[in-house]
């Protein structure tokens, strides 16, 4: 993506979801997304379509792909070892898109089409996390999900903090009793 695209399509994607929070699910104008991202509604039809749901459908693809870390040079990162470039990795997305927090938990346990999504990527995570930590128990990787969960949407940690929290809690599951 040349710069320019980029700049524009993430500040379509923040409108979006800006608006979907502030206003209620969809209901919003595509004139109103043009107007908060201060772009012209041709640039929104040329990236995403005419269609408000279109729109949300790909900042959810992205929360899964850089959010969650499903793509597949993110979970090369994971089995490389490289939690660390990974989780800064999420930080920087998050940072880029600041009601991305509000939109997931306006949506994570709705029964529309975004919110099933949404679940459905909050599960693979869990998934991704128990694949890559098989000497947990369900609880424990539990609590490893509301770590991880929480130092990506913790507002001004900076990275050395989560390089630092990363490596407490890979210390903590290698050489710590979990029991109660």
């Amino acid at each position: 993506m040349s710069s320019n695209k980029d700049k524009v399509y993430w500040q379509i994607l923040n409108a979006a979801l800006e608006l979907d929070c502030k206003k209620g699910h969809l209901k919003w104008t595509l004139t109103e997304l043009s107007k908060k991202a201060k772009v012209t509604r041709s640039l929104i039809y040329y990236y995403f379509g005419r269609s408000k749901a279109t729109i949300l459908t790909e900042a959810v693809k992205l929360i899964g792909s850089e959010f969650i870390g499903l793509s597949k040079e993110r979970m090369e990162l994971w089995r490389t070892g490289r939690l660390k470039e990974s989780m800064l990795r999420t930080r920087e997305f998050v940072d880029r898109m600041p009601y991305l927090c509000n939109f997931i938990m306006d949506h994570r346990t709705s029964q529309s089409e975004i919110g099933l999504t949404v679940g459905r990527m909050e599960k693979r995570f869990i998934k991704k996390l128990a694949d890559f930590n098989t000497h947990l128990d369900k609880d424990e990787i539990n609590a490893l999900f509301a770590i991880y969960w929480g130092m990506c949407f913790a507002p001004n940690v900076r990275p050395r903090a989560m390089i630092k929290c990363i490596n407490l809690v890979n210390s903590f599951i290698k050489g710590k009793d979990f029991s109660d």
